[in-house]
């Protein structure tokens, strides 16, 4: 049930065709107050070259049912993308498909600064 809140997330922010991503959720936590869900989307743009791509992007999404309020309520979504701190939430925070080409390219940057 919580993943169909992320893919309304998702489904909301705007990207270029080529990206493919991944979601794999990683846990529940059960809380005093809260029922919390983990789920990590992985982003990459393979291509017929490179099929496999050498970096992926990931975003880290948290979904938050509250076990005090109503069930009417919405439930909470917060985001953060990988290497970073700061809290996102959908509605609040326009996605920018930069952020995760940063993320790759940062990620390219030091792969190809190491000599093996």
């Amino acid at each position: 049930m919580s993943c169909d809140y992320l893919i309304y997330c998702q489904q909301t922010w705007e990207f270029h065709e080529s990206w493919l991503y991944c979601t794999d959720f990683l846990r529940e936590e059960d809380t005093e107050f809260n029922k919390l869900f983990h789920y990590r989307m992985r982003w990459s743009i393979p291509t017929c070259r490179k099929p496999i791509p050498r970096a992926t992007a990931c975003v880290y999404f948290t979904i938050k049912i509250s076990k005090i309020k109503p069930p009417t309520q919405p439930v909470e979504v917060y985001f953060v993308f990988e290497s970073n701190s700061l809290v996102h939430r959908p509605g609040q925070t326009r996605f920018r498909e930069k952020w995760l080409k940063d993320i790759i390219e940062s990620k390219l940057i030091l792969m190809n600064s190491i000599t093996f």
